[in-house]
């Protein structure tokens, strides 16, 4: 069945935007990528603000669908890397709302209106796996401190791919910031797990950042 033009419209604009910067991206630019002439985005778009709306939507459906995971007691670290798969996804996938807030100011009404109870969710989503860590005996730390790990995890997750742009690293697509951002936040805690979990887990990420590479450069080719 043939995309509709509205949905391809979305889609190109939320890649350029991550490849371009937001800021970067004309409706020219977007108009000729999507292959039609302006009139017909203006039609469905009048401006770039109404397509960051729209993205929006999207966004924050994979959002729920991240927040609705759940640690599995049987593999506890590599339920927390499939959560790291998905989130490294969604960062790729919507880089340029974690990177160019700077770019399109305040965000959508209804992110704004969602983003208290994102973070909220998103605390309790990492506590959980924190403490299912520590039921298994693989993390030995105090349990008033899994909140605040949680919290911090948080902070360098949502927070890396602003930083280096802000401070004049690479940060878009092939760069790999968003693989350097999730192995940064292992340090957070590293030093508490076993061994042979820090070893395992510090693996397991490992051969996620060479997938997500794999996946980044196939999406450029196609783009």
């Amino acid at each position: 069945m043939a995309v509709r033009t509205r949905d391809r419209i979305v889609d190109t604009a939320r890649r350029l935007f991550n490849r371009l910067h937001y800021a970067n991206v004309t409706t020219a630019m977007l108009a000729e990528a999507v292959g039609i002439s302006e009139g017909n985005l203006w039609y469905h778009f009048k401006t770039k603000r109404d397509l960051l709306e729209a993205i929006t939507e999207d966004f924050l459906e994979r959002a729920d669908m991240r927040l609705s995971l759940m640690p599995d007691a049987g593999d506890v670290l590599g339920s927390y890397v499939h959560y790291l798969d998905v989130l490294a996804a969604e960062l790729r996938d919507f880089r340029f709302m974690y990177r160019d807030q700077v770019d399109y100011g305040a965000h959508s009404d209804a992110l704004e209106a969602q983003l208290p109870e994102i973070y909220t969710r998103s605390v309790e989503n990492l506590s959980a796996y924190f403490r299912a860590m520590q039921d298994a005996g693989l993390l030995d730390m105090p349990d008033e401190e899994v909140h605040d790990l949680a919290v911090n995890a948080i902070i360098i997750l949502r927070y890396q791919l602003e930083y280096l742009r802000e401070s004049g690293q690479a940060d878009t697509e092939g760069s790999g910031a968003v693989s350097r951002g999730i192995r940064q936040h292992l340090t957070l805690f590293s030093h508490r797990l076993t061994p042979a979990a820090n070893t395992e887990l510090q693996g397991r990420i490992g051969a996620l950042a060479k997938h997500g590479l794999k996946n980044r450069d196939a999406c450029v080719m196609k783009d």
